[in-house]
């Protein structure tokens, strides 16, 4: 019986993407207590955080650690955070920069600790049962690393008991025909939302930390590496560091992470369909369609993948693999040799889109080696980030299938179907130059880097050449406001006699100068 149950439990997992151990590196000594945050800070927020019922104590069961909660308008329901502050925060000196940790994937059928006996059972699966979140995140030693890291943490969604990202991909899922049928299916939650409009707002008005891209950054493990990267290629202009541990970089293209996003249903219960039917929409997250958008940022970037002990690299190596041994973990070993083969494969197309990529190589299984990769790469490359001043290219390129968007001070809303790209290419950061790409009505508002009441000529030129021009006059706050029709003839490429059907995306060159 106790076979058959393994059995069918590990074939469970072996459908998560985020089997990951424990063992010996999980015991620590006890760390100092971490600096007591000011209450004040919390009697006085403003709305509407201050009708989120917010509570910052320490957290029980993690020495160390504290725990942010709040009633999530986003959710509907309470959320868990845990928050680890370096010993050099300060309530009244230097603000700190704050790195954002998301864990991996929780198997919904064991995110509830009723499950928890047969979970027990099991490493492994004890990982990816109830309250998944909080364990995946105990994996990096935050806790233990608070006086070399010279930065806040905060882990979103670590409630000890239920995960409300369970297969969520860090994104906004949305609603469709599907019915959400846990524990057969994931929930489908606001994540990108809950990060953006509630987590890191509510993070830099509870603690002194610095609310500029310079002092933010992201990172994960597993599903949440995926969510990492996701992030910072949709958000360039949010985080000055990203690393992503063990998680794969494309999911469209690869066959192997193509079948298990299926399998797992990531995207299908994040409401954007299977494979089959909607891998067009599944491009609009996948990091390698995506990369484009980060190589404007000058951020540095780090990616990570074990060797599944094949053989060890080190001696601390040697002794993560006798621990967590890649035989007697199968599934663990598949998913990280997948991940591993994955990034390998795509470190030379990260290059090429203009990204400077450091990929990292530890010997392990999944998340065998996350006690080592955090204080050994990850501290001191944030450190390093954090402490330096930020850079941009001269200019950007920046494609998304979201209707409204901003980036580097651009606000953009389009009008086309789901799975066209829009893209803004070569754009300056100045918005005195920029082109468009795509389809549709498209608004699009500059940065403030215009005189206020002052006019502006704003050229358009097609492909085939200059086509118009108007006098544009700067808003209140130096932005210029303009509308270009990509749909207009005016605007087709040569792309677009070889349509076969509807029409090629158009194109549009703007340049402001002086009127």
């Amino acid at each position: 019986m106790r076979k058959r149950l393994m059995g069918i439990v590990s074939a469970v997992v072996a459908g998560s993407a985020v089997l990951i151990t424990t063992g010996a590196h999980a015991l620590a000594a006890e760390p100092a207590a971490p600096p007591a945050p000011s209450a004040e800070r919390i009697d006085a927020l403003p709305a509407p955080f201050a009708d989120w019922n917010v509570s910052l104590s320490p957290k029980v069961d993690e020495p160390g650690a504290l725990l942010l909660s709040y009633d999530s308008p986003a959710l509907g329901q309470r959320s868990d955070n845990t928050v680890y502050l370096p010993t050099s925060y300060s309530e009244t000196g230097a603000k700190s920069p704050t790195l954002y940790y998301l864990h991996g994937t929780v198997v919904s059928a064991l995110d509830n600790p009723v499950t928890d006996p047969v979970a027990a059972q099991e490493s492994l699966l004890e990982m990816v049962g109830s309250g998944g979140g909080d364990k995946q995140t105990k994996l990096q030693g935050f806790a233990e690393q608070r006086d070399q890291a010279q930065f806040v943490v905060v882990a979103p969604d670590t409630n000890a008991q239920n995960s409300w990202c369970e297969s969520c991909l860090w994104i906004d899922g949305q609603r469709d025909l599907l019915p959400e049928a846990p524990p057969v299916t994931a929930k489908t939650v606001p994540a990108e939302t809950v990060l953006y409009q509630e987590l890191i707002p509510l993070t830099e008005q509870v603690l002194n930390v610095r609310t500029d891209r310079g002092g933010r950054g992201i990172s994960g493990f597993s599903m949440g590496a995926v969510g990492a990267l996701i992030q910072a290629f949709r958000h360039p202009d949010r985080f000055a560091y990203t690393a992503a541990i063990s998680g794969p970089y494309d999911f469209v293209d690869d066959t192997f992470w193509r079948n298990w996003v299926d399998v797992v249903g990531y995207m299908r219960d994040q409401g954007y369909g299977v494979s089959v039917t909607d891998l067009p929409r599944w491009r609009n997250f996948n990091p390698a369609d995506l990369v484009g958008n980060f190589a404007g940022s000058g951020s540095p970037l780090m990616i990570s993948a074990g060797d599944v002990c094949a053989p060890p690299t080190d001696a601390a190596g040697a002794e993560d693999c006798a621990d967590d041994p890649a035989l007697r973990n199968p599934a663990a070993s598949l998913i990280e040799s997948q991940m591993r083969r994955n990034n390998d494969e795509h470190i030379a197309d990260i290059a090429n889109a203009g990204v400077e990529a450091k990929q990292v190589r530890y010997s392990g299984i999944h998340g065998a080696y996350n006690h080592r990769i955090y204080p050994e790469v990850i501290v001191p490359g944030a450190n390093a980030a954090f402490a330096a001043e930020p850079v941009t290219t001269d200019s950007f390129g920046y494609r998304t299938q979201d209707r409204t968007f901003s980036v580097w001070g651009y606000d953009v809303a389009a009008e086309h179907t789901d799975t066209q790209f829009l893209a803004l290419e070569n754009a300056r950061h100045d918005g005195h130059a920029f082109s468009l790409r795509g389809t549709g009505v498209v608004d699009a508002l500059t940065p403030a880097s215009f005189t206020a009441g002052q006019t502006y000529r704003v050229s358009y030129s097609s492909a085939a050449g200059q086509n118009r021009t108007e006098d544009l006059t700067a808003d209140p706050q130096g932005r210029l406001r303009l509308d270009v029709d990509l749909d207009d003839p005016a605007y087709a490429t040569k792309a677009d006699a070889l349509a076969l059907f509807g029409h090629a995306p158009g194109y549009a060159r703007i340049e402001v100068t002086q009127a």
